[in-house]
């Protein structure tokens, strides 16, 4: 068997490992746990599917961005050739506590169009079996039940659709002649822009978070490429393992989280505070959001200022951007408890809804 090795990412995030190092994983494909939930699907095992279909494991995360962006091929590749014999199986690891439950899984699934059966790997036991290093991560398994080709990252798409076709051939007998479905995306940089990778807030992520009421400043003022990933707090903040919460009412608009980014599209993950759904003001650089910057999550009050509500956990499609300038992005919860769990941002090639 050829040896597997991962893709060096095109994005890194603290999520996506970017190394070039031999897998210890050998066949045959671990099977999944007996117990576990799944999405879109009755439970699945690997002997089922042996000698019947070409599988793709997809390790995910719905709060990953380079998982989103890794959808669109995922989704491509099952309208065009689960027919002919390829079953994707999407791994959903949680990376927060609140990915653990299946009904807010099930619906940020269905929300992006997800059709495609989906294991909640909420105890990482797959993640383990698989000794997987970080999102997205595919794992093609042949007809016999072997990993015969793994890639981790974004990227890659061209070389892993040829290795689909030649294993559904050697399932079905039938040579598929027509074009590839899915092109590798554009490099960071160049003319689609950079990209701030992705800032975790919570402290098991690493956060250093500069405190402005305790007269801390960053070296300087000024937008700078060293600032790029620079975060900083106003008023009353908890930092806890997994984001930070407000811990003051906020009606006069005074605390709020800043953070330094390069990139044409900047979401956020938001959870909202005590007692309901929560008003999230969004500016940049100090000012509001307009119909040519809001993100496809934002709304306006009557009198034009940008926010967005938030009554669950998820992604939030914030600000867009016609280049990848550097920009200040402001973040103003108005209820008490309103959590920040991280950022992330795309290049102007890269974006998505």
């Amino acid at each position: 068997m050829r040896a597997l090795l991962p893709l060096l990412l095109l994005i890194a995030a603290p999520c996506a490992l970017a190394r070039q190092t031999e897998r210890s994983l050998q066949p045959p494909a671990p099977e999944f746990p007996a117990q576990a939930v799944w999405l879109n699907a009755r439970d699945l095992s690997m002997a089922r599917l042996r000698g019947k279909r070409v599988v793709l494991v997809a390790f995910l995360n719905s709060m990953n961005i380079n998982s989103l962006r890794a959808m669109s091929a995922l989704k491509a590749w099952d309208q065009r050739y689960g027919l002919d014999g390829l079953m994707i199986i999407g791994v959903h690891t949680p990376e927060y506590s609140f990915q653990k439950n299946p009904a807010a899984m099930k619906e940020a699934f269905r929300s992006i169009g997800v059709q495609f059966p989906i294991v909640l790997d909420n105890e990482r036991l797959v993640w383990k079996a698989y000794a997987n290093d970080g999102w997205p991560a595919f794992y093609l398994i042949d007809r016999k039940g072997r990993v015969v080709f793994d890639r981790l990252g974004e990227g890659g798409y061209e070389e892993l659709e040829e290795e689909i076709r030649a294993q559904l051939q050697d399932l079905t007998g039938v040579v598929d002649a027509s074009p590839p479905t899915v092109v590798d995306p554009p490099a960071v940089g160049g003319e689609c822009g950079e990209i701030t990778p992705e800032v975790g807030v919570g402290s098991q992520r690493g956060a250093k978070i500069i405190d402005m009421d305790a007269g801390e400043v960053p070296e300087s003022m000024l937008l700078v490429t060293e600032r790029q990933g620079e975060l900083s707090t106003r008023g009353r903040w908890m930092l806890e393992p997994e984001y930070l919460r407000l811990n003051q009412q906020n009606a006069d608009l005074a605390a709020f989280t800043r953070v330094v980014y390069r990139g044409a599209q900047g979401f956020g993950v938001l959870g909202r505070g005590e007692g309901g759904p929560t008003k999230f003001w969004v500016r940049q650089d100090d000012l509001w959001l307009d119909s040519t910057s809001a993100g496809k999550d934002i709304r306006f009050d009557e009198e034009r200022r940008s926010y967005v509500s938030v009554d669950t956990p998820r992604f939030y499609d914030l600000v867009r951007n016609p280049n990848d300038n550097l920009h200040e992005l402001i973040i103003i919860p108005l209820r008490i408890g309103g959590r920040i769990y991280g950022f992330s941002f795309n290049n102007k090639c890269l974006r998505v809804d």
